[in-house]
């Protein structure tokens, strides 16, 4: 045999050693990944953790039903299929509406809306002025003593905190629009106009002697409570002035002593 074919027959003996060699390392590769577990995506392990542990309320707060909301003021509509009392998704399509939920802590209130415009009657405000806002009520001894977290619509945007103070009156057509200081705040920031059929969230928390007011999980406004308003004791409620709007009330979930220094 000469030297060019014994080299030829070399060559190809070396190739065909490799590729055996080869197939059998692919396949004991392949015979370890079949034995070991597969590895859970992250994604898939938070989706899980989401299904099983879903927060029981929101933010700490729980809903009000329709048999805790105590309408003074206006008419409050159902949402809900359930029954009457239990439903806790409501509609406003008067120019005035007050409520407040009895035997609730008044330092912590949160309001989901849906603002659908104004009303088809616009009332004026006590004041005389014509408004169109939505907000919650804090401390809300009754309707002449209390703490006012609104969202202001229209003529202007923003965050308007005030107290109502009028020790010997305890009705609102007895005290009228008098009583009223407004906040100023140490921190705020301005809004943008709201567009109808926006959902939003209003929420407002006292921590001693410091309201904060939260639109949409944002800080926007925050200052410290006048000295009168320290001594206000009442539950949590919510009011409406010239707004449509579907809405949703949450409070905390068990009452606890009103949060003094």
């Amino acid at each position: 045999m000469s030297d060019a074919r014994q080299r030829r027959w070399v060559a190809l003996g070396t190739s065909g050693v490799l590729m055996l060699w080869a197939g059998a390392l692919l396949l004991s590769h392949g015979a370890c990944n079949s034995a070991r577990k597969p590895m859970e995506s992250p994604a898939s392990s938070s989706t899980r953790a989401l299904r099983t542990d879903p927060p029981a309320t929101k933010n700490g707060l729980a809903p009000v039903t329709r048999g805790q909301l105590h309408v003074t003021e206006g008419q409050v509509e159902n949402l809900q299929e359930e029954e009457e009392q239990d439903g806790t998704q409501f509609a406003i399509e008067g120019p005035r509406q007050r409520a407040v939920v009895p035997e609730t802590t008044g330092d912590e209130a949160e309001l989901r809306f849906t603002w659908l415009g104004a009303t088809s009657e616009v009332v004026p405000l006590a004041s005389g002025q014509q408004r169109e806002q939505v907000g919650l009520k804090l401390r809300a001894r009754d309707g002449c003593n209390l703490i006012y977290a609104m969202w202001r619509i229209a003529p202007s945007a923003g965050i308007v905190v005030q107290f109502k103070s009028n020790p010997d009156d305890h009705e609102s057509r007895e005290c009228g629009n008098a009583g009223y200081t407004t906040v100023r705040p140490r921190f705020m920031e301005p809004l943008d106009r709201l567009s109808p059929g926006e959902s939003h969230v209003l929420r407002a928390r006292i921590d001693a002697n410091v309201l904060t007011v939260y639109a949409d999980g944002v800080r926007v406004w925050e200052g410290l409570l006048p000295p009168d308003a320290l001594g206000l004791e009442g539950p949590a409620g919510m009011r409406t002035d010239n707004a449509r709007v579907r809405f949703e009330l949450l409070v905390p979930q068990a009452a606890g002593p009103t949060s003094h220094l």
